[in-house]
């Protein structure tokens, strides 16, 4: 049985897309430390990243300008939503600010120039 047993300082939180926490996940496994619950958890993540960890922070750091919250940044960058509609439908999530329909098209060249790079 492999017992993981180590001491964390959480020093900062920050919300991670998908690539970046997959990424993680694979470090973690490829040093032996490894379990069903991580292995399972990185599948899931394998199976609906849609761009790598460095297009994935790309697309949140371009997005700074246009949404200020991180949690939704990393949402859009994990989902890599292509469509109007399905922007809108993660936007909502931000009630305290209304996006124009620029800002959302702006949103939609930002991932689909990190997608499948």
């Amino acid at each position: 049985m492999n017992i993981l047993s180590f001491s964390l300082k959480i020093e900062e939180e920050h919300y991670v897309p998908y690539p970046f926490a997959k990424k993680i996940l694979q470090e973690i496994i490829s040093s032996g430390n490894s379990s069903a619950i991580l292995q399972r958890t990185f599948e899931y993540l394998n199976t609906f990243s849609k761009c790598n960890d460095t297009e994935a922070e790309a697309v949140m750091e371009e997005l700074k300008d246009i949404i200020p919250r991180e949690d939704i940044r990393a949402i859009i960058a994990s989902l890599c939503p292509t469509t109007i509609e399905e922007i809108r439908s993660i936007l909502v999530l931000d009630s305290g600010k209304t996006y124009t329909t620029e800002q959302i098209q702006k949103i939609i060249e930002i991932v689909k120039s990190h997608i499948g790079s």
